[in-house]
């Protein structure tokens, strides 16, 4: 879950730098916020 929080991070990165429409950017973001969310079995 952390590499797809990582790669959420840097597509977002990618897009900002490459003045992408804003809308890209927040879509990574929120993306990352939900993989935050989601509940982590904690027997792993």
């Amino acid at each position: 879950m952390a590499l797809r929080e990582f790669a959420l991070g840097l597509e977002g990165l990618e897009n900002f730098v490459q003045k992408e429409p804003l809308r890209k950017v927040h879509a990574c973001a929120f993306g990352v916020l939900a993989l935050e969310s989601e509940p982590v079995d904690p027997r792993l």
